[in-house]
């Protein structure tokens, strides 16, 4: 297959390296310098990608995906930080015949982390347990929290009705690390996921590229691995 990314950053790079080793090609690859306010997002540029990575920032994210969703382009986007937009984003998808996978974490071991915090936000707050979250990140991450956290947090609100407050690091190179913590007066149980690198991201964002090829519309990354289990 071959690829595009929109970000020149460390997910950029891995992502890259590992779509090689994969036997996929990158045929072009933008950096915040090339594409200021999507004007790198040329037509006959996506056009020459099967797929197309958006790996950015909040603030980049929501004029590349406009752009690249009006050229009917298949993105898989793994900035966080633009939720608010995702309804129009997602229209604006559907009507250029395109597809979109978004996601806040495409690493599969957190996929499966949901599930936990969601079996665990069953059990514990019913037997008086209160629920934080901490996470961490590296120091060049913008948004905070972190979109997983923020999920995790709503997994947990929705299920036991109660919002767990939520406490961001940002400081050195942590790749990512989450601690969803149930505490009560005699004890406390923790669930954790530590990235021990960006390479598990890029693995699933790469599978969803793989899995997208070829189809429309829009698609949060967990409905994808939903098919695979179906």
């Amino acid at each position: 297959m071959r690829f595009g990314i929109v970000g020149a950053g460390k997910m950029g790079g891995e992502i890259e390296t590992m779509a090689a080793r994969r036997g996929h090609d990158v045929v072009w690859k933008l950096g915040s310098r090339d594409n200021t306010g999507g004007a790198g997002l040329t037509r006959e540029r996506i056009s020459e990608a099967d797929v197309v990575f958006e790996f950015t920032n909040p603030g980049a994210a929501v004029q590349n995906l406009t752009a690249l969703a009006r050229s009917g382009a298949t993105v898989v986007c793994g900035t966080t930080g633009w939720d608010r937009e995702l309804p129009r984003i997602a229209d604006e998808f559907r009507s250029g015949g395109g597809a979109l996978v978004h996601s806040a974490n495409f690493s599969v071991g957190v996929r499966h982390f949901f599930e936990l915090a969601k079996l665990a936000a069953r059990l514990y707050p019913a037997a008086g347990y209160a629920a934080y979250l901490v996470e961490e990140h590296h120091a060049e991450k913008r948004d905070a929290p972190s979109g997983t956290a923020r999920r995790i947090a709503g997994i947990v609100e929705a299920e036991s009705g109660a919002t767990p407050p939520i406490a961001s690091v940002r400081a050195g190179t942590v790749p990512g690390f989450h601690r969803l913590v149930f505490e009560s007066p005699e004890d406390e149980v923790e669930l954790v996921h530590r990235a021990r690198g960006r390479a598990g991201f890029a693995r699933g964002a790469l599978w969803a590229a793989e899995r997208i090829a070829g189809r429309q519309g829009v698609f949060e990354f967990g409905e994808l691995l939903g098919e695979v289990r179906e």
